[in-house]
């Protein structure tokens, strides 16, 4: 689960440089998110943000950094730290030359499950960089390249995907209508390996690999109120010496977000991905997850808010007889939170929280959390 941000992510009225504070207590009926036996603790938290946002003439920067600190009671071997960011440089030399440099980075705490059929509690932290430029060769049409990287690193052995390392060098076509709205087709080539220490337990294995995505990414400005976002993708990964470890399948997103009142507001979407096994011995997951979120302006100063989260992880082609052949996961959280803007720099936030989590290999867990903390905005 995100450890919730150092301050509030809404977009400022005023641009520059901003900084902000939390501080909260979080109970957890399950700490260790195991199937029976449950035991309960308390964690304090605490953390600091900054969000920059500026226009200088044709350039664009942005930034939000989190840093964030949980301390438990009773189980301090499950403390930790987590560095969020999102930062970009939105850039143009002229109208039809321009491009953006980005970088994020999410580090969350996650749930695993090991050969014996227990779970254990780590961090996993995924990040992506991307350079890319645009160039329009006649009205709203652009030809565009560029290179990316994405790495997923996990603090527990046996991530469900292998913790890949990939590095892309990409080029397509666009469409940018005069109302915002975009069609862009991207070819991806990368070449990538897995980290997971699973992998360097099989000295013979070379983890390397190629990887081809041929990808199409949309925009829909479909009124001033509602956004549509969506991506669609053929994957295909090659390991010249461990040619077990191959895949290839269908992955692709659809994402709203809808303005439905001044007081309402409602995100959703689906997300389709396909990943390697994290098995030495081959096999893919494939992933589906819903998720739905929406938000009630009640007054000025008191928002209530309700998040559903759905995944489901599938392995297939992992061959019979080892673990995780027919493995089926599934990992569902539904929360309900009210943010009061007490002060016009200060919010108090409280939020309930229910998880639960099935899958073949064990009795899965379920949890409550419930939360409060403070966050101060300058």
């Amino acid at each position: 689960m995100l450890a919730p941000a150092a301050f509030a992510q809404e977009s400022l009225a005023d641009e520059g440089l901003h900084f902000g504070a939390r501080a909260g207590v979080e109970h957890d009926s399950n700490v260790l998110r195991t199937s029976s036996g449950q035991v309960s603790d308390t964690a304090w938290t605490a953390g600091v943000g900054l969000r920059y946002d500026k226009q200088f003439s044709l350039q664009h920067l942005h930034a939000n950094i989190d840093w964030d600190t949980w301390r438990y009671n009773s189980h301090s071997e499950l403390n930790f730290n987590t560095l969020n960011y999102d930062a970009g440089w939105d850039w143009s030399i002229t109208p039809r030359f321009h491009g953006t440099v980005e970088a994020d980075r999410h580090q969350y705490r996650e749930v695993t499950t090991d050969p014996t059929g227990v779970n254990r509690i780590g961090r996993r932290t995924e990040r992506n960089e991307l350079a890319e430029a645009g160039f329009g060769v006649s009205g709203p049409f652009r030809v565009l390249a560029g290179v990316s990287h994405y790495k997923a690193e996990s603090t527990e052995p046996g991530s469900w995907d292998g913790s890949p390392d990939i590095t892309f060098a990409q080029a397509g076509v666009g469409y940018e209508a005069s109302s915002g709205s975009t069609v862009n087709f991207r070819y991806k080539r990368g070449h990538g390996s897995y980290n997971d220490p699973t992998f360097a337990s099989f000295v013979a294995l070379d983890s390397d690999f190629r990887d081809t995505e041929e990808e199409l990414t949309a925009r829909w400005l479909l009124t001033g109120k509602t956004t549509l976002d969506g991506r669609i993708a053929h994957v295909q990964r090659r390991h010249s010496s461990a040619p077990q470890l191959d895949f290839s399948g269908m992955a692709g997103s659809a994402h709203a977000n809808w303005n439905i009142t001044a007081k309402t507001r409602l995100v959703g979407g689906y997300e389709h991905d396909i990943s390697a096994s994290g098995l030495p011995t081959g096999g893919h997951v494939d992933s589906d997850r819903f998720f739905i979120s929406p938000v009630w302006q009640a007054t000025y100063k008191t928002s209530f808010n309700l998040r559903w989260d759905h995944t489901r992880r599938q392995w297939k082609d992992v061959p019979g007889g080892t673990f995780s052949a027919g493995r089926e996961d599934t990992v569902q959280s539904l929360q309900a939170g009210v943010d009061w803007n007490a002060l016009r720099t200060i919010t108090v936030s409280g939020y309930v929280r229910n998880e639960r989590m099935s899958s073949t290999l064990n009795g899965g867990y379920h949890a409550n959390v419930f939360g409060v903390a403070a966050r101060a905005n300058f």
